[in-house]
């Protein structure tokens, strides 16, 4: 029972917190979960903040990962994702946000090695 308490508890903080993002939180925080996703080689969670054709690049970026690309990510460690400055538009519901995005694998592609 004192479990359940606890699981609902933070549900309801979760929710409430998330309610209180603000516009620009909420462009960052899409932003940095889409980089970190991305630039750690997983498609999938990246693919949730994807259009249809955006979907497709990744689709093709993913055929191409190799299993040298993942070993050299693992060496890597964590992507590194800090917002630099972020503009939501008013009446839009479009954002730009600048990033800085270190610690990141580059993909092996047109025949070149893969590093970090």
């Amino acid at each position: 029972m004192k479990k359940v308490k606890q699981l609902i508890l933070l549900i309801l903080v979760s929710f409430v917190s998330a309610c209180s993002q603000t516009p620009q939180d909420k462009a960052e925080d899409a932003a940095v979960r889409f980089s970190k996703a991305m630039y750690g080689l997983n498609f999938d969670e990246a693919k949730e903040f994807c259009t249809p054709d955006a979907e497709k690049i990744l689709v093709f970026i993913a055929s191409n990962t190799n299993d040298e690309d993942l070993n050299t990510l693992k060496k890597a460690g964590d992507v590194k994702v800090s917002v630099i400055e972020s503009t939501v538009y008013p009446g839009d519901s479009t954002a730009t946000v600048k990033l800085k995005i270190s610690n990141y694998v580059q993909l092996n592609m047109m025949g070149r090695k893969t590093c970090y």
